[in-house]
């Protein structure tokens, strides 16, 4: 409509270039190392959670690597959200008017939306990150050519617990919990073509790594310590220690339950039940293959490493079992995952003591899927591409080939194949 010479005089007119007046477009920022924490001795409680400053409230939640949003404990929540830190206020001015239910297997949560400013806090200094493999260093930052963002405010589209429901658990009910879903909704197409979808505007990721995001790159990292005490997730980035990518498989492909929902699914090739070669300490022997499973899901918002009923039957005491060594799990891309025998004990002593469990039966999954809670990835680093639709591995009892698992102390079982 103006000719260039005009179109220059018009903004003049306006005090200067036109470019002065658009509203600056805020730069994508590199990763964001934050603190995890569990609480031990609290039922329930094996879980990690990060810190997060809402509306000026600080908030402890879960990160929960099989669900999509952001669910925090509202002030109107009473005994059934018990065990938490800190709660939105029921009086706050940023509720949307917008209600909805979440049901998952027998519990009911029911929710009022809001939206406000949230940052993550960086420094716990009551609960310090320990060392890696007793080496007392953590795993560091890939590419550390990206400059560590600071604490970024962002808007958060989240949903406030205001009533939480067991249909199962007599004389009680299970705690609602404040939770910050890792995993977005996934489409019937299941994840080949991506994680993120710019038409999602409540999933944590797409909120945060989508267009309108807050990170460069739209990947993060979960180390937990191998004591069990702490971890650390990066946003933004990816742990160094990272070894090889493996493809997530589509949620349809998991329990009904959670076919609409994200989780952190990937295929099983092999797994073995490994032992000891009483001839050479050093060496192992494969015992048993355990053809029934074929998948894995990998849950941070579980703390067993949980068989269908038709796997746990058979092999339940495998801890108690002389000889056996453990576990051998090959996956895509040739990532072996080795798990000790010493890790599913399942003692239920262990588990009340420190929030942790061993060996446990889902009477609820598949007979094709087992789960690795928390207590399998103590000393282990899992990765996610959300772009990519795949999982990153590294740390403690991972290897890519024949290559010894560090830190393990379980090497290359004879006979087992590629």
């Amino acid at each position: 409509f103006f000719s260039p010479s005009r179109r220059m005089v018009f903004g003049w007119l306006l005090g200067g270039s036109c470019l002065l007046k658009q509203a600056p477009v805020e730069e994508k920022r590199g990763p964001l190392r934050l603190p995890l924490y569990h609480t031990k001795g609290a039922p329930n409680e094996g879980v990690y959670k990060l810190r997060m400053e809402l509306g000026g409230h600080q908030i402890d939640a879960i990160i929960d690597s099989c669900s999509s949003d952001v669910i925090i404990v509202g002030q109107q929540c009473g005994h059934t959200c018990q065990h938490t830190v800190g709660h939105y206020p029921a009086d706050a001015k940023t509720y949307t008017g917008k209600s909805s239910t979440a049901s998952y297997v027998s519990q009911t949560t029911y929710l009022n939306w809001a939206r406000d400013q949230v940052k993550f806090v960086k420094d716990l200094a009551e609960r310090p990150l320990v060392g890696t493999a007793g080496s007392g260093i953590r795993p560091g930052l890939m590419g550390t050519n990206d400059d560590m963002a600071p604490n970024p405010s962002h808007p958060l589209h989240f949903g406030t617990i205001v009533k939480n429901i067991s249909h199962i658990v007599q004389g009680g009910t299970m705690p609602g919990r404040s939770i910050v879903g890792l995993m977005p909704a996934q489409s019937s197409d299941g994840p080949g073509l991506g994680l993120l979808n710019p038409k999602d505007n409540k999933s944590f990721v797409n909120q945060f790594f989508g267009p309108n995001g807050v990170f460069k790159r739209p990947v993060y990292s979960i180390h937990i310590e191998p004591a069990g005490d702490t971890g650390e997730i990066i946003l933004g980035g990816v742990h160094d220690d990272v070894q090889q990518w493996v493809p997530l498989l589509p949620a349809k492909e998991g329990a009904p339950y959670l076919r609409q929902l994200g989780q952190w699914m990937i295929r099983a090739k092999g797994v073995h039940i490994i032992g000891f070669n009483p001839k050479n300490p050093e060496e192992y022997t494969i015992m048993q293959e355990l053809k029934d499973i074929t998948k894995i899901r990998f849950d941070t918002g579980n703390t067993w490493l949980s068989m269908p009923s038709s796997v746990f039957r058979q092999h339940g005491h495998l801890g108690e079992i002389p000889g056996i060594a453990g576990l051998h799990f090959t996956l895509d891309n040739d990532v072996r995952l080795w798990i000790p025998a010493q890790q599913f004990s399942g003692s239920v002593g262990v588990a009340n003591a420190t929030g942790f469990g061993g060996l446990a039966e889902d009477a609820g999954l598949e007979n094709d899927i087992c789960i690795f809670g928390n207590e399998i990835m103590k000393g282990m680093t899992v990765a996610c591409d959300l772009e990519k639709a795949q999982l990153g591995f590294g740390g403690m009892c991972t290897s890519v080939g024949m290559e010894e698992p560090m830190g393990c102390h379980i090497y290359q079982p004879p006979g087992v194949a590629k």
